[in-house]
């Protein structure tokens, strides 16, 4: 038995169409959904669904996490902000859901580490945040305490 030319293009052509087809199962974009409660749907939501640490000038040490090297306090800092409820928060005067405003999150932890870096800070530990709601806002919490690495 011999093949003919014509044979290979067909069995190329149907290898192509058969290898985009079960690569194309593969290639999902990540989601996850929430319920929109006013409506009763569903939304949606792309993307990674975790937040990518970011690098800083100082030190920023977590409450659950302590420094390698000796310091010594040089100030305690807080930094509070409440922002409105967007209008799909509410329905008929009433909060559905908190919200969770990651880029204002992040944007008070920089004014945060401004201050201290403005303190001369080489570090910021025992950060912590609180969330807090009232009728009409969202608002966020920060503490910690600006440090000198000292030697000893």
């Amino acid at each position: 038995m011999t093949l003919k030319p014509y044979n290979f293009k067909f069995l190329s052509l149907i290898l192509i169409i058969g290898l985009s087809f079960s690569c194309k199962n593969q290639l999902k974009q990540n989601t996850y959904y929430s319920p929109n409660y006013k409506d009763g749907s569903i939304e949606r939501h792309d993307g990674l669904g975790f937040e990518i640490p970011r690098k800083y000038e100082i030190d920023v040490v977590y409450f659950n996490e302590s420094p390698k090297q000796n310091f010594e306090v040089i100030e305690p800092l807080s930094i509070t902000q409440e922002i409105p409820l967007e209008e799909k928060q509410t329905q008929n005067g009433k909060m559905l859901y908190r919200g969770n405003h990651q880029i204002e999150k992040q944007n008070l932890l920089n004014k945060m580490i401004e201050s201290a870096l403005a303190l001369g800070a080489s570090a910021l530990i025992d950060v912590k945040y609180q969330v807090f709601s009232t009728s009409t806002t969202t608002g966020y919490t920060f503490t910690g305490k600006a440090v000198r690495y000292v030697l000893k």
